[in-house]
């Protein structure tokens, strides 16, 4: 009855999951110091593990393809894994502080651009009985009075930003040493199981681990992928277009398409209102070519890239997205996908567990 009524399966599932984060909102102060000691830890640990992932299969390619020694090849990776960050860092940053900081003063234009366009609707028959002056200035003030309130809580949180600045450097840190750990003894770490604490694996658990870290291994390295080349596509496009600030909307798309299924339209947000008032012509023009190319990539990019690893019903990503941004933001909507896949595996592992413990109990108790 509950596999084959789909609607009292989805409706069950969506219910657990929001009964899980309000549980987890409510206990919040409980587990809030334990949660900021994990932080400290878990940050640096969840990078490491995403570049292991990434830069993994280089290794293991030049392990077995190449013949090179899994040390050599570690240090190859890392060598060309710093590399491109310091490319990025000598080339990109300027270009992308350049405009990044054009695109800041540049939004004080679209604010008076939108003041005028508001004027200009004041008009029209059907906004007579509206003060729109009035409302207008209040806009202004709010416009202000949130200026004044982030300077306010910049200057009066000095201990904050120290307290973020020394945690940023415990990651820049740490990040490096548990990627190369998990290069030099990731691989290890399952035949170390197997030989020890699996060693009679009656319940298949070792199928249950390597099934979980191929399917880890595979979002994480396909969506990774499919970010790069969404955003080599978006930069591409938006400079042939001519698109003022294209560096910074292409990093954007791609980082935002690592969120599912919201992602790709969220990436979009910051193209459209810096051109809407200032380049409609060649706004409309970039969100066809974008709307062009999220096509090609949720039909053919993706799904050959990432495969069917991520199995959840649309709606039950809505969801996710929707609770895990309310918690976590922009991180919890990232890995609230990826985890509850992970944990659905282990849900349907424990129930196969279960309901083979069932039919050997039947069928002991038949031949009795």
């Amino acid at each position: 009855m509950f596999r084959r009524n789909k609607l009292f399966f989805w409706t069950t599932e969506i219910l657990l999951i929001t009964l899980i984060f309000y549980l987890w909102r409510e206990m919040g102060a409980i587990i809030t110091p334990f949660v900021s000691v994990l932080n400290t830890i878990m940050i640096p640990f969840l990078l490491g593990g995403f570049l292991y992932y990434i830069t993994n299969p280089i290794v293991i390619f030049l392990e077995k393809k190449c013949k090179i020694n899994r040390i050599i090849g570690i240090l190859l990776t890392l060598c060309a894994l710093i590399g491109t960050i310091v490319i990025g860092v000598v080339y990109l940053l300027p270009i992308l502080i350049n405009q990044l900081s054009s695109l800041i003063n540049s939004s004080q234009d679209i604010y008076s651009r939108l003041q005028d366009l508001v004027l200009e609707l004041s008009k029209h028959p059907a906004f007579q009985n509206i003060d729109v002056q009035q409302t207008v200035q209040q806009l202004n003030l709010s416009y202000v009075d949130i200026l004044q309130n982030i300077l306010n809580s910049v200057t009066n949180s000095v201990g904050s930003i120290l307290s973020a600045l020394v945690s940023t450097v415990l990651i820049i840190i740490m990040t490096p040493v548990f990627l190369i750990y998990f290069l030099l003894d990731g691989h290890k770490f399952l035949p170390m199981l197997e030989r020890t604490v699996l060693k009679r694996d009656k319940l298949h658990i070792s199928g249950l681990l390597t099934n979980l870290n191929t399917t880890i291994a595979r979002y994480i390295s396909g969506v990774s992928i499919d970010a790069v080349i969404i955003g080599c596509l978006a930069f591409i496009g938006y400079s042939v277009i001519g698109l003022k600030y294209a560096l910074v909307f292409a990093i954007f798309s791609g980082l935002a398409n690592l969120i599912p299924y919201v992602g790709p339209s969220i990436g979009l947000i910051p193209m459209i209102i810096s051109n809407l008032f200032t380049d409609p012509h060649k706004m409309i023009i970039a969100v066809i070519y974008m709307l062009i190319i999220q096509q090609v990539d949720g039909n053919i990019l993706y799904p050959r890239i990432v495969g069917g690893v991520m199995k959840v019903h649309p709606i039950t990503i809505l969801v996710l997205l929707l609770l895990s941004s309310n918690i976590y933001g922009v991180v919890g909507m990232i890995v609230a996908v990826p985890t509850y896949s992970i944990l659905k595996e282990i849900s349907k592992f424990l129930a196969r567990l279960y309901e083979n413990h069932k039919e050997a109990k039947e069928e002991k108790h038949l031949s009795e």
